[in-house]
């Protein structure tokens, strides 16, 4: 759940601001109000941070094959010859790549020495060459001078003009002469590629500097943060204020410790206008969808709402139903397992990833084994136990009698896939709608029967959805005449309605419905999109099905090479073709999967993501002593 938060002021002395900084690092609570004000101590350490961390990122492709130790205690220094060394090889690639360029224009005229055509002008004789189409040629023929032909093609042709006065032809292409022979730049390149070599031979034995340039930028991370705060404490004449936020369950401490250092502090709720940094805390089994959206980026707004559990069960679901291949979730179980068992043996913490993964694969593989997914091959459970385990209605599907017992329609599998699909939608949705209702009725505001409308619409919307897409119509399923029809009808547009009366309401009744009025338009559309909305999550199918798919082409394509000599590569195409697979499944997940948490859900909750991670002003670890 989102904490609640205080706001906090304290008035101390301009003179003591170093020593209450300090000591309020030392404390490590409060999330200090980030005014954007700057100072040049802030802009000296985020210009260094900046060089380091350039020096780091460039080391990081001159791994060693035999990496030497460590002989390096001045990162500064290292950070200085690392970026020399950068700076030069840049310098010498761009050189080598101008030069390859020259040498392969030069390459068709072959090797000569440029000093001839100045030894002949100093004889008297003008030469120039020229390239021009064939038909042009005439053109020169009138000049007081030899034309010799070097090259002819089928368009064009190259000549050299000999003279003994000075001339220009103009409309044709004339050959720039190089300032060196075509020998002495390759010799140069040559040269070139061995200085290279050589620098990325030093940047390769600076490699085992890494680690001390990232404790380094760690150093220069708590330096920035401390300046940043410097930066940001209000002064004015003797006095200085320090503002920030604080979790309301440390507010006795922070008291404590402000009466101890003689301090003034206000602690008051924030204002409405305020951006306050959002602490979420949740149960560590809850904790396990916090990797995705730190991957993410992801912070709900103070504000809004910490839908972690509703994330992480669809979430779930989503990515069982998205991966759709019981032998998949087995490497995410069995990968996942196997870090957190490894961490416990170890008497560490297991990080959340693993245990996450370790969640994904055994729902994966519970799905997978209910629709008989083996590296998407049914053949291979045949005749085992698993076999027994696969719920025969997702593979032949089943059929449909209305009460009077007359045969209404087949389903076939993925029909049933479809309409759980669609079930999946309908309840994901209502839980938003109802928690909007909720968050309406505690507020005791009217805008709460139109949340109870758009219950109704999700509802009305369904019926319309099986109709539309799968054309399963719920009147003729269960025999009700037409009154689910009617019913529907009147669920979205009784809701409509409903969301046009009370939607807008503020206070004044009658000022809430001339304004849900003026947004009639905008009601309307939000209701095609939330049909859309229940459409959207057939994409479950989709993608499982495309997965399916895939999978089942490369197991045909190796069928028929796993004997005799062809056995190994029938081998590569089933490796290649279900890494391959894999890796599209987990992109099949990133896209969808998490849409449907963050786009579709997360829209029916009103939520915009606006928040900024609660980050207490705390002395961070730093080892780099030679920094300081």
């Amino acid at each position: 759940m989102i904490v609640k938060m205080k706001k906090t002021f304290m008035v101390i002395q301009a003179k003591d601001k170093e020593a209450t900084l300090n000591s309020l690092r030392e404390l490590g609570v409060l999330h200090l109000e980030d005014f954007q004000f700057s100072s040049p101590a802030v802009e000296a350490v985020t210009a260094e941070r900046s060089r380091v961390a350039a020096a780091y990122h460039f080391l990081a492709d001159f791994k060693s094959r035999e990496e030497a130790s460590p002989l390096f205690s001045d990162p500064r220094e290292v950070t200085e010859k690392v970026l020399e060394l950068c700076e030069a090889l840049q310098e010498a690639e761009d050189k080598a790549i101008s030069l390859a360029k020259e040498i392969s224009d030069l390459e068709k005229w072959g090797d000569f020495d440029p000093e001839d055509f100045n030894l002949l002008a100093s004889k008297g004789y003008c030469v120039k060459v020229y390239t021009a189409p064939q038909e042009q040629l005439e053109q020169v023929s009138d000049l007081k001078g030899d034309i010799v032909i070097l090259q002819k093609g089928k368009v064009s042709v190259t000549f050299a003009v000999i003279a003994r006065e000075p001339f220009s032809l103009e409309n044709f292409e004339e050959f720039t002469l190089p300032a060196k022979s075509l020998s002495t730049l390759i010799a140069e390149r040559k040269q070139l590629m061995m200085q290279i070599k050589g620098i990325k031979a030093e940047a390769s034995r600076y490699h085992a500097a890494r680690p001390l340039l990232k404790q380094y930028m760690d150093y220069l991370n708590a330096e920035l943060e401390y300046e940043v705060a410097r930066a940001n404490v209000v002064e004015e004449g003797n006095l200085a204020a320090i503002v920030g936020y604080i979790p309301v369950d440390q507010v006795e401490l922070v008291k404590t410790w402000a009466a101890r250092q003689a301090i003034g502090i206000a602690i008051t709720d924030p204002a409405e206008d305020d951006h306050v940094p959002t602490l979420i805390r949740n149960p560590r089994w809850l904790e396990i969808i916090k990797p995705v959206f730190n991957f993410l980026g992801t912070v709900p707004g103070y504000r809004e709402l910490d839908i972690s559990l509703f994330f992480l069960s669809f979430f779930i679901l989503f990515f069982a139903m998205i991966i759709n291949d019981a032998a998949y979730g087995a490497i995410f179980f069995l990968g996942g397992l196997g870090v957190v068992l490894f961490s416990k043996f170890n008497k560490r913490r297991h990080p959340l990833v693993a245990a996450l993964f370790t969640c994904l694969g055994l729902a994966t593989v519970v799905w997978g084994t209910l629709n008989g997914s083996w590296f998407g091959s049914p053949e291979l459970i045949k005749g085992t136990f698993l076999e027994k385990l696969v719920y025969p209605p997702f593979i032949e599907g089943f059929s449909v009698y209305n009460p009077s017992g007359e045969l209404y329609t087949v389903l076939t599998g993925q029909d049933v896939i479809k309409l759980l699909c669609f079930v999946i939608a309908l309840i994901h949705l209502t839980i938003a709608q109802v928690w909007n209702f909720l968050q309406e009725l505690a507020n005791r505001s009217l805008k709460a029967v139109a949340q109870f409308a758009w219950i109704g619409i999700n509802f009305g919307l369904f019926y319309l959805v099986l109709n539309m897409v799968m054309y399963f119509d719920l009147d003729q399923a269960l025999g009700a005449g037409g009154l689910i029809g009617r019913v529907s009808l009147i669920l979205i547009l009784g809701g409509l309605g409903l969301v046009v009366l009370f939607g807008s309401q503020q206070g004044n009744f009658a000022k809430g419905i001339l304004a849900g009025l003026g947004d009639l338009l905008p009601t309307a559309l939000d209701t095609v999109s939330a049909f859309g909305d229940l459409i959207s999550y057939i994409r479950l199918f989709a993608v499982g099905l495309a997965g399916a798919e895939i999978a089942s082409s490369f197991n045909n394509m190796a069928s028929g090479l796993l004997e005799g000599n062809t056995f190994i590569i029938g081998v590569l195409i089933l490796v290649f073709g279900h890494a391959l697979n894999f890796v599209l499944c987990i992109l099949g997940v990133l896209v969808h999967g998490i849409r449907l948490n963050m786009l579709e859900f997360s829209g029916r909750l009103g939520m915009e993501w606006s928040g900024r991670e609660f980050r207490p002003f705390k002395k961070r670890k730093t080892d780099v002593k030679t920094a300081t």
